[in-house]
């Protein structure tokens, strides 16, 4: 209804302003005035066909170079138009339409740059009669989530300005942007000759103290694993068989709970949870996934592929929840995890008042790695200290924010 008002509008005032041209060049006479009208008349044709061309039934399409890429990354997209009818046209606005996800820009380290800002562009093209049009553009500097692009809009009108035309096309698309990990110095798990859930990575999975038999000699095995006094009996090259180290259960515990006005750090420390279980993962652990805040996201270790999936898709498209960091939270679910297990906690949050759950923790038999996100400037030496002094089995890892890059230091 709004539209049909609309396109009634504009046509009244192109005949009333021809009628009132037509009325002047009648009652004033002369080469002035008809000159005014006739000249006018050419423009009137063609804004009247103009008004009545249909732009709506344009083609439109959009293409993304990546529909999945990593935090900083940039994605190149290419918007394509195609009309019927070759109509003369002045100009061509296009405007992609996405969500305002999309206008944050983003560190390669996953903090934010929040005096920046992405601008809407807003592509203008010289049509005349080209059926075909191509626009190009570059979404750099990408953020982590799930971003969707849904709408073009395109205006058009002539060199006069006295019609615009707009059209919204729907056009909804996804763009995935998932945490991208870096390197980071990260210490073993402890490993021990007992039942666990998972052999040792693969560096250390033969040992070389314990020995449980013997076999025959494979490519790959140490010269200094060889048997010689079973290899001159058996006439044959026969190695030694040793114990296969058992490691403690593993688990990446991440707090969404954040103070207000910390989103870079709640990204700082999604880039710092990935790493870690990227990296446990290279060394054949079984890891499992913890992900507390008001709802506990629990992805146990036993899902296998499954779980590197769902893993990567919760640290995508998680948010951080503006409530203090509890501890008890994590106590309260690590109760239902076996004892002993190596627990790395990564948190935004920490103070003087977590010790007594950090020390009930250790007497339970947990063996806690907090990865410590923090600004520069709020790394508390004490703190560490005091949660270095509640046991030698706690690991704390003060995980410094800088421009470039993040420097991780074990405290041992």
């Amino acid at each position: 209804m709004k539209g049909r008002l609309r396109f009634a509008m504009k046509l009244g005032s192109l005949i009333l302003l021809a009628g009132i041209l037509f009325s002047y060049s009648m009652f004033q006479g002369g080469f002035v005035s008809w000159f005014l009208f006739y000249a006018y008349m050419p423009i009137l044709l063609y804004v009247l066909l103009l008004l009545f061309y249909p732009i709506g039934s344009w083609q439109i399409d959009r293409a993304l170079s990546k529909t999945y890429v990593k935090s900083g990354d940039e994605v190149k997209v290419e918007l394509s138009l195609r009309r019927r009818f070759p109509f003369p046209l002045a100009y061509v606005q296009i405007e992609d339409l996405f969500d305002k996800s999309l206008l944050k820009l983003t560190n390669p380290d996953g903090t934010m740059l929040p005096a920046q800002s992405r601008q809407v562009k807003q592509h203008i093209l010289f049509p005349v009669f080209r059926k075909q049009l191509q626009v190009e553009y570059v979404l750099d500097k990408l953020p982590r989530g799930e971003h969707h692009l849904y709408r073009v809009r395109i205006r058009t009108g002539d060199p006069f300005q006295l019609i615009v035309k707009e059209a919204v096309f729907s056009f909804p698309q996804q763009l995935n942007v998932y945490p991208a990990p870096r390197e980071i110095t990260l210490s073993n798990p402890p490993s021990v000759f007992e039942e666990g859930a998972a052999v040792a990575f693969t560096p250390r999975s033969k040992q070389t103290n314990v020995v449980s038999g013997i076999r025959e000699y494979t490519p790959g095995d140490r010269f200094s694993w060889i048997d010689w006094k079973a290899s001159a009996r058996k006439q044959d090259m026969m190695t030694k068989e040793f114990e296969q180290e058992k490691s403690a259960d593993v688990l990446i515990a991440l707090d969404r709970r954040t103070a207000a006005h910390s989103e870079d750090l709640f990204e700082h420390s999604i880039v710092i949870v990935y790493s870690v279980y990227q990296q446990l993962k290279r060394r054949n652990e079984q890891v499992g996934f913890l992900s507390v805040g008001k709802e506990v996201k629990w992805l146990p270790a036993t899902m296998g592929s499954a779980q590197i999936q769902r893993v990567q898709q919760h640290l995508t498209t998680v948010r951080y929840e503006q409530a203090p960091s509890r501890l008890q939270s994590l106590a309260a679910e690590l109760s239902k995890q076996p004892k002993g297990s190596t627990v790395y906690y990564v948190t935004t949050q920490l103070d003087i008042g977590d010790f007594p759950v950090l020390r009930a923790l250790r007497q339970s038999g947990y063996l806690l790695v907090v990865l410590y996100i923090c600004r520069q400037v709020e790394a508390d030496s004490s703190l560490i200290s005091g949660i270095r002094q509640l046991g030698h089995n706690i690991e704390i890892y003060p995980i410094q924010e800088t421009a470039d890059r993040s420097e991780v230091r074990q405290n041992a």
